[in-house]
């Protein structure tokens, strides 16, 4: 090989060095682009300082009073901010661990041992102990509580040591105080009112303390609730990724759904049937439904001595309204298929719902042949009198901020056109319709209204308790029904030995109230959600969906998106690259030529 081409090999083999690398740098960039979603690939998910804010209309904060309110919305604050002493797991078929790390029943002796975690501590870094389950319990239980039903099988408590409470029970259902009553911190609650206590403390410091993963930070009435990431939350494997939640309260579906749009909320709990297609379809959000635990209802007003018109104390004109209302056209016309018609007090999810109950057929002729066998005579007005001379005509109250309940009671008042009977709706808000219902003086002042339960119970019939004698002073029954049976059935139900035995009492109550009728179960409504689609991992099958049921870890495994950013190659390293490659193959070159020339002057 001559000696040119020697040094043009050598050229060569540099020059293909040179060519290799800067393949194998471009090799390893990647193309310019915004993210790297994928479907197969779920998206990774960040912590950091998130405020996720999830808006809710229809309903509102009553008060973060754990032990007074009724709300949905508090409920599912205080979910977040307080533990139960048992959760139910992400399938919703059986109890895990919470505040008690373990437990044994004993259902021989009437015994239920909890096991407080040894490392639960409040929010201000004090421990968890016995006394504040007993507390808390004990105040449950006082006749001015929302929740005093749910610790009637409770006969004794006992704190064994500081981490360690012995509760003696009735019956087989203690997941009814275990899994949904909220534990509380004695050394802050001995020195308030329970029966005023708002629930935080507007004016002084703590302003809130809680066992939860979160911890109340700011709270405006009518408008939102804070709250932050708990620095003592105790079980570290439930860390929240999310640093803030935010509930806001609109007055409007209308505006809440415009909120969701413009990105001022992330998420959105009850979402109406009519806007799920400007949602559904578009990559922005996501959209989902879930088992509902919601029901809306039309209460009569059936207490003896009230305000209300007298004659829907009559069970034959409750009987006849049942009849006269299409309960299939309600659930399709205002929840466009989201709602089913159903036939009890309890949701269609709670187990000791009874299947064998149907709703009241819709026939009009049946109604008028049933009010005019009773006495209850057509006006030339086209309204019924009855035999005293009272006219069927009723008030029909109704939440003004619930668009759909609002339409189902014009619906209502339409189908009772047809058997005589007329009715005004009224829209106000729920404030109004609360001290228009519960009178000053302890009786009822409506005729009848239309709102709802969330049955958050589904282990335990603990609606059926709205039910009882005296519940008109707590200001929960909007009805009146007083009936000694019930009353007693409701006894026998606590103290039930066995679960069938239970279920089978539960049934009995459910059949009392579906003949009495002091509510008229209307629909069930599936619970349609919608947040937006930069956050990740948020669980829509427990019932409720994930901003309206009983699922504490929604905020919990809630976090934004990881949008993976990539960027061009850095063109000033490829020059610096090049640049070095070219002089080492100039300095190879030149060592190369420099060895012929030498070689070439060397004599024979």
């Amino acid at each position: 090989m001559g000696k040119d081409k020697i040094f043009y090999r050598n050229i060569v083999v540099a020059t293909t060095v040179l060519v290799a690398a800067l393949m194998l740098f471009g090799s390893s960039g990647q193309t310019i682009t915004t993210s790297t979603l994928s479907q197969s690939s779920p998206p990774a998910a960040t912590g950091g300082n998130t405020t996720f804010t999830v808006g809710w209309a229809g309903t509102y904060i009553d008060t973060l009073n754990p032990f007074l309110s009724y709300s949905e919305l508090t409920y599912f604050v205080n979910l977040n901010v307080y533990l139960h002493l048992v959760n139910f797991n992400t399938n919703n078929d059986s109890v895990t661990p919470s505040l008690a790390s373990s437990w044994v029943i004993n259902y021989a002796n009437h015994t239920a041992i909890f096991h407080i975690n040894p490392d639960a501590v409040w929010s201000d870094g004090q421990q968890v102990t016995s006394q504040d389950v007993i507390y808390s319990y004990e105040t449950a239980g006082q006749n001015y509580t929302f929740v005093s039903s749910y610790v009637t099988a409770i006969t004794n408590m006992t704190a064994l040591n500081p981490k360690t409470v012995m509760i003696t029970f009735n019956g087989v259902l203690w997941e009814m105080f275990a899994a949904y009553l909220f534990i509380v911190p004695y050394h802050i609650w001995k020195s308030i009112d329970p029966a005023t206590y708002p629930g935080y403390n507007a004016n002084g410091t703590p302003y809130f303390v809680g066992d939860g993963p979160f911890v109340l930070t700011k709270y405006v009435p009518n408008q939102y609730a804070e709250i932050q990431k708990n620095p003592n939350w105790f079980i570290k494997s439930e860390t929240p990724k999310l640093n803030t939640v935010i509930f806001e309260e609109f007055s409007s579906e209308s505006s809440a759904i415009a909120s969701m749009e413009d990105g001022s909320i992330q998420g959105l709990s009850g979402l109406l049937p009519a806007n799920v297609p400007q949602f559904e379809n578009n990559s922005a959000f996501v959209f989902t439904k879930s088992p509902g635990m919601e029901y809306q209802y039309l209460s009569i007003d059936v207490e003896k001595g009230s305000q209300g018109n007298p004659t829907l104390r009559n069970v034959t004109v409750r009987q006849a309204i049942a009849h006269a209302l299409n309960y299939t056209y309600l659930a399709e016309t205002v929840y466009h298929g989201y709602a089913t018609p159903l036939a009890s007090v309890l949701s269609p999810s709670n187990e000791y719902y009874d299947h064998n109950l149907q709703p009241y057929s819709y026939n009009v002729k049946l109604a008028n042949e049933m009010l005019n066998a009773s006495g209850y005579t057509m006006g030339s007005n086209g309204v019924r009198v009855s035999p005293n001379g009272t006219e069927l005509s009723y008030t029909l109250i109704c939440n003004s901020a619930d668009t759909l309940a609002t339409s189902l009671a014009q619906l209502v008042a339409k189908n009772l056109t047809a058997i005589g009977i007329k009715v005004n709706v009224i829209a106000e808000t729920t404030g109004s319709m609360a001290a228009q219902i519960w009178l000053a003086n302890g009786t009822l002042g409506q005729d009848m209204d239309v709102w709802d339960w969330d049955d958050n119970t589904p282990f335990a019939p603990e609606l059926l308790s709205v039910f009882l004698s005296g519940q008109v002073v707590t200001g929960t029954s909007d009805s009146g029904f007083n009936n000694t049976t019930y009353d007693n059935l409701w006894n026998e139900l606590l103290s039930a030995p066995s679960q069938s035995q239970a279920m089978n009492i539960s049934y009995q109550m459910q059949e009392i109230l579906h003949y009495q009728l002091p509510y008229i179960p209307l629909v069930d409504i599936e619970a349609l959600t919608v947040w937006s689609s930069s956050f990740t991992d948020i669980n829509a099958s427990f019932v409720g969906g994930p901003f309206g049921g009983f699922d504490y870890r929604t905020f919990i495994t809630a976090s934004p998106v990881s949008v993976k950013k990539t960027t061009a190659p850095d063109y000033l390293l490829y020059a610096v690259i090049i640049a070095v490659i070219a002089i080492i193959i100039i300095a190879v070159a030149a060592v190369a030529l420099v060895r012929n020339r030498k070689k070439s002057n060397t004599p024979p």
